[in-house]
C-alpha cells in the first residue's frame, strides 16, 4: 500500500510539472532574448531535467536499466573527445544534450505504464494538451499586439511569429502533435464544434508561424482526421457527400485564402528569394541539403576512423559546424553519435511503427491508428525538416502520443 501511495505521489508531481512545460519555455525565451539573461543551463533545461528525474524514478527497474544503457552508449563519443581534447566540460554539456534525444523515449516508457495500468488518467492528458495548445496559440498571436519574437528576420524585415518561445524551429513539431491529438480526440468523441474550432485555430496558427512544416502539416492532419473515422463506423451516403464537399469546395477555398494571405505577407519575400536562388529540391528542404553537403566536407577532413564509427558527441559536432546542426535528424544523430546513435534511432522508430501497426487491428486500442499516423508523420518530418527527435520542447509530447497506442477502452466511460 505504501509503494502504491508513493507511485501515486510521483504521478501527481509529474502531471503538475507537465502543465508547466510551455509556460516555462515562454519564460525562458523572455529571459534569454528580452532580458538578456544567459547561463550554462537554461531555466527550461533545468525544469525538464527535474521532470525527467521524477519520470526516471517512476519507471520500472528494467526500463531504468535500458535508459541508462542507451544514455551511456551515446556518451561514449564524448568520453573519447575528452581524451582527445582534454576538455572535461564536454561531458556535462553533452549529457544535457543527450536528454533531448532520449527525452521522448523516457516519456514514452512512463506514459506507456500510465495507459496500461492507469488509463483513466487519459482525461488529464487531454486537459494538459488542451492547456498547452491554448498557451501555444496565444503565444503565436501575441505578435499581432507587437509582443514576442518574429520567426524569421530577413534584411530587417520581421516574418511570422514564435511568441516568446526561444526555439522557434521546434514550434512546428509541438503544434502538429498538440493539434493532431486534440482533433483526433474530438473526432473520436464526436465533438463536431470543438473539432472545427481546433482545426481553424491550428491552421491559422500554422500560417502565422510561417513555416512550411507547420502550414502543410496542419492541413494534412486536418484532412486525415476528418476523413478517417476512429469510431470505425461504416461510410454512409451522407458522409460521402461531406467528403466530396470538403474535397471540392472547402479545401480549394482554404488553399485560395491561404495563398492570398501569403501573397500579401512578408513571408512571400522570403519564399520568392529562395525560390529564385535555389532549385526546387533545395527550396523544399530549406537549404538543408546544402548544409549537409558542406558538413560532409568537414566530416571527411576532421573526423578520424574511430570518430566516423562512434561520432564526436553533440558539442564537438556543433562546434565543427559553426554552432549549428544540419537540421535533418538522421544525419545529426550520425555525425554526433555515430553508428550506435543511428542503430538506436532506427530501432526506436521501427518498434513504434510495427507496434502501432499491430495494435491498429485491435479495436480495443482506440488510439493505435492515431499513434501509427502521427509516428509516420513525425518520422517523415525528421528526415525532411529536423527538430523532431532532438527537440527538447516537443520531446515529452511526442513520447506521450507514441505511447497512446497502449490505451484500451476499458476506462472509456471515465474519460468523457
Amino acid at each position: 500500500m505504501q509503494t502504491k501511495n508513493k507511485i501515486f505521489s510521483f504521478d501527481v508531481v509529474i502531471f503538475c510539472l507537465l502543465f508547466g512545460l510551455l509556460p516555462v519555455d515562454m519564460l525562458n525565451g523572455f529571459l534569454l532574448k528580452e532580458v538578456g539573461i544567459e547561463s550554462v543551463v537554461s531555466i527550461s533545461q533545468v525544469y525538464k531535467l527535474i521532470l525527467f528525474f521524477f519520470i526516471f524514478i517512476r519507471i520500472s527497474s528494467t526500463e531504468k536499466l535500458m535508459f541508462i544503457s542507451f544514455f551511456l552508449l551515446m556518451l561514449i563519443p564524448s568520453v573519447f573527445q575528452i581524451f582527445k581534447s582534454g576538455t572535461i566540460f564536454l561531458i556535462f554539456n553533452d549529457a544535457i544534450k543527450i536528454t533531448k534525444y532520449l527525452g521522448s523515449f523516457l516519456t514514452f516508457l512512463y506514459f506507456r505504464s500510465i495507459f496500461i495500468s492507469k488509463s483513466y488518467l487519459l482525461k488529464w492528458i487531454y486537459r494538459w494538451f488542451s492547456f498547452s495548445f491554448l498557451i501555444l496559440v496565444i503565444n503565436i498571436f501575441l505578435k499581432l499586439f507587437g509582443l514576442g519574437f518574429p520567426m524569421y528576420i530577413m534584411n530587417s524585415l520581421e516574418i511570422g511569429s514564435k511568441g516568446y518561445f526561444y526555439a522557434g524551429n521546434e514550434l512546428s513539431g509541438v503544434l502538429l502533435v498538440l493539434c493532431s491529438f486534440l482533433l483526433y480526440w474530438h473526432r473520436l468523441y464526436n465533438n463536431k464544434i470543438s473539432f472545427i474550432i481546433i482545426a481553424i485555430l491550428s491552421l491559422l496558427t500554422g500560417i502565422y508561424v510561417t513555416s512550411k512544416t507547420a502550414i502543410l502539416g496542419t492541413m494534412i492532419i486536418i484532412i486525415w482526421v476528418f476523413i478517417f473515422d476512429p469510431r470505425g463506423k461504416k461510410i454512409s451516403i451522407k458522409k460521402i457527400f461531406s467528403y466530396l464537399l470538403v474535397f471540392f469546395t472547402i479545401i480549394p477555398l482554404s488553399l485560395y485564402f491561404i495563398i492570398k494571405y501569403l501573397e500579401t505577407s512578408a513571408l512571400m519575400q522570403r519564399v520568392s528569394y529562395y525560390w529564385n536562388e535555389l532549385d526546387i529540391y533545395t527550396f523544399l528542404l530549406s537549404n538543408r541539403n546544402t548544409f549537409l553537403n558542406d558538413f560532409i566536407k568537414i566530416f571527411k577532413e576532421k573526423y578520424n576512423i574511430i570518430e566516423m564509427i562512434l561520432g564526436v558527441g553533440q558539442t564537438t559536432f556543433e562546434t565543427l559546424n559553426n554552432n549549428h546542426i544540419i537540421e535533418l535528424d538522421f544525419f545529426d544523430i550520425y555525425f554526433a553519435y555515430g553508428f550506435v546513435g543511428v542503430i538506436l534511432f532506427i530501432s526506436y522508430i521501427t518498434f513504434l511503427l510495427i507496434k502501432s501497426y499491430i495494435f491498429s487491428f485491435n479495436k480495443s486500442y482506440s488510439f493505435a491508428q492515431y499513434s501509427k499516423f502521427i509516428a509516420t508523420v513525425l518520422i517523415i518530418l525528421s528526415f525532411l525538416s529536423g527538430h523532431i527527435f532532438n527537440s527538447g520542447m516537443a520531446a515529452v509530447y511526442i513520447g506521450c502520443v507514441f505511447s497512446l497506442m497502449y490505451y484500451k477502452k476499458n476506462h472509456e466511460s471515465k474519460v468523457v
